[in-house]
């Protein structure tokens, strides 16, 4: 398993009120070291984009957690390149697709940032498991998915080739940071990485 370096949300400055979480993930194959919100760069190494229909909007029955989706590469650090404002969330289109028949569809979003303020991201620290996903693509399709855990894990050792990977199960995984803030490094030390699997399939 690889292990990310992970530099936290370079745009989060401070914690929003309430000491909300803002954003991270991780190292290639290609899985990314880090999220950031760096213009996406395509290196050789990194395999061709999912031709799938990408996931245009993400439903949470959950605190009203719904969020538009937008895909994102790689940055030029090697991290998971984000949306700045978290109000939208980031699709790894170089992973797994709603509809794809294998591997890990991963959406990931700010939990907070200068600016912007608070995302809704923010409420998923607190989703139950068994709580409904809903995917709609591109092409209007809806897929559904119950959440199987939530964790807030810390980002030095997390195993990040284990959650961008393109073979295995399906799986969708929801990813934002959490945990205590490090007004130093002005990052998160933690993620709350969410799982869940497909309904009806």
């Amino acid at each position: 398993m690889a292990t990310a370096l992970l530099t936290g949300c370079s745009s989060a400055g401070s914690p929003s009120p309430g000491g909300h979480p803002s954003l991270v993930p991780a190292a290639p194959t290609p899985v990314p070291s880090a999220f950031s919100t760096a213009v996406p760069q395509q290196a050789a190494t990194l395999p061709p984009v999912t031709t799938a229909a990408a996931p245009d909007r993400i439903t949470v029955d959950w605190a009203g957690v719904t969020a538009p989706v937008r895909p994102k590469g790689v940055d030029e650090q090697g991290a998971m390149a984000l949306p700045p404002d978290p109000a939208t969330a980031g699709w790894y289109r170089y992973g797994a697709a709603p509809s794809s028949t294998a591997g890990a569809v991963v959406i990931a979003a700010h939990v907070d940032a200068v600016g912007y303020g608070v995302g809704p991201f923010a409420h998923l620290r607190d989703v139950p498991d068994g709580t409904t996903v809903t995917l709609t693509d591109t092409d209007g399709a809806d897929t559904r998915w119950r959440i199987t855990s939530v964790d807030l894990l810390e980002k030095r050792g997390l195993p990040w080739a284990s959650v961008f990977r393109t073979d295995g199960p399906r799986q969708l995984v929801l990813v934002t940071c959490g945990g205590e803030f490090d007004t130093t490094t002005h990052h998160y030390e933690s993620n709350l990485v969410i799982t869940a699997t497909p309904i009806g399939s």
